[in-house]
């Protein structure tokens, strides 16, 4: 097969693949649950709630629509033009799609130009309070990454995120030294954030096992919110504070005692916790210590407070728990079992802390 072939099928796939976008879009209008959708796609809660969204922008878009249905725009360009007018009212959004018939002859680039000019035109005064309503949704956001790295992100004012920038710049400029550029500026970003003068009030929990501390063995740590780190990583974190100790057994599951009043004492809440380190629900991995521990069989309906009958929920499924929508239990074994309101059922466990002892 020559090279113009090869191209021609490139480009049939490329749209059959978005005429199965629109077909997902379609299914996912009509299921109300996001939650449902992300365990059922095995995809994060917060990209569930996004199909939702560009589902329900097939109306208030419907030439885009057409083109996505029949191959001719991808997934990406059509979120593209439904970011860019998530803020205008129905009629607006529509006298925007009208004028945007050629969007498939458009790049990504292309086509965000043409939506911002084309929004400026059906709606010139309606700017400001665009602005206004997108900067209540503000907010910073962290993500783990590869090889012990993290992606800090901030959505914010655009004139203030440009003088944000431009001084993390002029600052890594004045630094002469060999590190690359991008050290240069995200070590002046540390040093703007946490080299002020002023104390730092966070703190980081490191698990880590003892042979590590003694650099006996090279197992990895657990950073809270962070996740694994390499051994040096968390001897020098551990080093930096203050210690406390958690048995394990054979396979590295922590050992916890029983308890049987309703409100877990600090010890175990602690335990619990290590143990956990995210929300119970599959597929969540909102940070322990931004849960709530809640007992798996309600103690009213006679579940003990124990470390078997005791787990994190994030605040959204906690909620979804306690509403009775989702069905949760756990095993003598540890395994945790999420039934969904279409009566799908998800199993999961938490992960050894420690690795299992030799044979």
């Amino acid at each position: 097969m020559g090279q113009r072939e090869i191209a021609e099928r490139m480009l049939e796939a490329w749209q059959r693949l978005a005429s199965v976008e629109f077909d997902l879009l379609c299914c996912a209008a009509e299921i109300d649950d996001p939650h449902e959708i992300a365990l059922l796609l095995r995809i994060p809660l917060g990209r569930a709630r996004r199909l939702q969204e560009q589902a329900a922008a097939l109306d208030r878009l419907p030439v885009l629509a057409g083109l996505l249905r029949d191959g001719l725009l991808d997934l990406e360009r059509f979120e593209v033009v439904r970011k860019r007018t998530e803020n205008l009212d129905s009629e607006k959004a529509r006298r925007v799609d009208a004028r945007l018939a050629d969007a498939a002859e458009l790049n990504s680039r292309e086509l965000k130009a043409e939506a911002d000019r084309l929004i400026c035109l059906v709606d010139p005064f309606g700017a400001e309070i665009r602005h206004v309503k997108a900067v209540k949704r503000s907010e910073v956001r962290y993500r783990s990454m590869p090889d012990g790295m993290a992606e800090l992100t901030a959505y914010l004012d655009a004139v203030r995120g440009r003088q944000l920038f431009d001084q993390i710049n002029a600052d890594a400029e004045t630094l002469d030294d060999d590190r690359s550029w991008g050290e240069k500026q995200a070590d002046v970003v540390v040093d703007r954030m946490l080299g002020s003068g002023r104390p730092v009030t966070v703190c980081t929990d490191v698990t880590v096992s003892a042979t590590t501390l003694l650099g006996l063995t090279s197992e990895p740590g657990y950073v809270a919110g962070v996740g694994p780190v390499e051994a040096n990583t968390a001897r020098e974190i551990a080093s930096q504070g203050d210690w406390r100790k958690v048995l394990t057994d054979k396979v590295g599951m922590p050992i916890g005692v029983g308890r049987r009043r309703y409100r877990p004492p600090r010890a175990l809440r602690d335990f619990v916790m290590v143990r956990d380190r995210v929300c119970q629900a599959p597929g969540c991995m909102r940070p322990v210590g931004e849960c709530q521990i809640d007992h798996a069989r309600g103690f009213a309906s006679g579940g003990v407070t124990d470390e078997r009958n005791l787990g994190p929920f994030c605040d959204v499924h906690h909620y979804l728990k306690t509403i009775g929508r989702y069905r949760f239990s756990r095993g003598a074994d540890g395994v945790r079992r999420w039934v969904t309101p279409l009566g799908f059922e998800y199993e999961t466990r938490a992960k050894a802390i420690a690795e299992p002892d030799p044979p």
